[in-house]
């Protein structure tokens, strides 16, 4: 509910509103999908009626969250970056230190 109040009862896309359309749909929508572990909290919920939230294609659109007003980053990540595959090899390292040393390296944890 919290949601679809900070949205105004609006399809965040179209605009349109419950009280304006009686045949109105509305679905809270995750920005980052769920299927991408995208959290099911209020900085990752937007409002959309079902005729947009239907018409999504793909249903990771980064864009939602500028036409939302929601603060942060609405470009995708650029996995490809080395920077990234940098931090992913840390965490790779730390995972196969913990294994083979057991849980009570675990302190280290980043």
């Amino acid at each position: 509910m919290q949601v679809l109040k900070r949205d105004n009862y609006r399809c965040v896309v179209c605009g349109r509103k419950a009280t304006d359309h009686i045949d109105l749909e509305l679905h809270v929508h995750h920005l980052v999908p769920w299927r991408m572990h995208g959290p099911t909290a209020e900085e990752n919920l937007v409002t959309l009626c079902g005729t947009c939230h239907k018409g999504l294609e793909p249903d990771f659109e980064p864009t939602l969250r500028e036409l939302a007003g929601l603060p942060g980053r609405s470009k995708m990540l650029d996995v490809d970056s080395s920077e990234f595959n940098a931090e992913v090899e840390r965490y790779q390292e730390f995972i196969s230190g913990v294994l083979s040393n057991g849980p009570e390296t675990a302190d280290g944890l980043p």
